[in-house]
């Protein structure tokens, strides 16, 4: 489904709570979607990047933040609402959403804050996680390599299964190497993350 498509079913959602909000759209120079924007009831301007949109079937979720530094992870199931609000160090640091995508029976929700990365799988209204101090990590199917900035495992590859949210043996950097699981850092494209 195109990032477009995604934020239409995310705004028809929005209008349906907040049916006298003025919810607007903003694009790139290429005409692109570039986020769904609102001023709220506390006049907080809030955003929702179309990267930051999950749909399955019914299940739509999204990550949303704001001007005032609230930012929440929204799922609404069947016309079931819940709210999460990601574990933060302090919001007005950032909370940055890396992946957010239904796979198996969770939805998997992967951010970084401050200090840490958070691997977070939700399912049935809980939020299990497993968190790392770093900012390298990479992602082939249902593994994650990562490194932490500390008590680095030379030669090795730290690795979770997810959605378990597992820890399992690290893997030596040939190995590592060889199933393209060599953790690099944050700055890359939207959606790196994302199951290819």
């Amino acid at each position: 489904m195109e990032k477009e498509e995604k934020a239409e079913q995310v705004l028809a959602v929005l209008k349906q709570i907040n049916p006298h909000t003025d919810f607007k759209t903003e694009t790139r120079e290429d005409g692109s979607l570039s986020s769904l924007r609102w001023i709220d009831e506390n006049q907080d301007e809030c955003y929702i990047y179309p990267t930051d949109i999950a749909i399955r079937e019914d299940q739509i979720a999204w990550f949303q933040t704001s001007e005032r530094d609230n930012h929440l992870l929204k799922v609404y199931d069947a016309g079931n609402e819940f709210v999460w609000e990601p574990i933060t160090y302090n919001p007005v640091f950032g909370c940055y959403c890396l992946l957010l995508e239904w796979y198996k029976d969770h939805l998997m929700f992967i951010y970084q804050e401050k200090h840490e990365v958070y691997i977070c799988a939700v399912k049935d209204r809980e939020v299990r996680h497993f968190k790392f101090h770093g900012e390298e990590i990479e992602r082939k199917g249902n593994l994650i390599a990562y490194d932490t900035y500390m008590g680095k495992i030379p030669g090795k590859v730290r690795l979770i299964q997810i959605p378990e949210l597992t820890e399992l043996e690290p893997l030596d950097l040939p190995e590592a190497e060889k199933r393209g699981l060599i953790p690099t850092g944050l700055n890359r494209f939207d959606g790196f993350l994302a199951l290819k």
